[in-house]
């Protein structure tokens, strides 16, 4: 499963603009940070939950979300909404 947020024209247009010193919390493929994955046919940003994560865990994964979004596109308005749990069948 992916936590993370659908990435919509506005958010798109922010992180074509992300300076390049904080591309790295989502371009470089590292689990610690944010990733773009292709679920259903549309790009989400954000991270794997682990199984059987506790609330806590799951909240902590959240503020980070909204803690990377903020850093990466400050003129993007992140409303908690907008953060979802998507279900991602990995093939191979």
């Amino acid at each position: 499963m992916i936590i993370g947020v659908k990435i919509n024209p506005k958010l798109q247009e922010a992180l074509d603009h992300c300076p390049p010193n904080c591309q790295i919390y989502f371009k470089d493929n590292n689990p610690d940070y944010l990733q773009i994955y292709t679920i259903e046919g549309e790009q989400v940003l954000g991270k794997k939950l682990k199984p059987g994560m506790n609330r806590e865990t799951f909240e902590d994964y959240l503020k980070n979300i909204k803690s990377i979004i903020k850093k990466i596109c400050p003129q993007y308005s992140l409303s908690e909404s907008e953060i979802k749990v998507y279900v991602h069948t990995l093939i191979g």
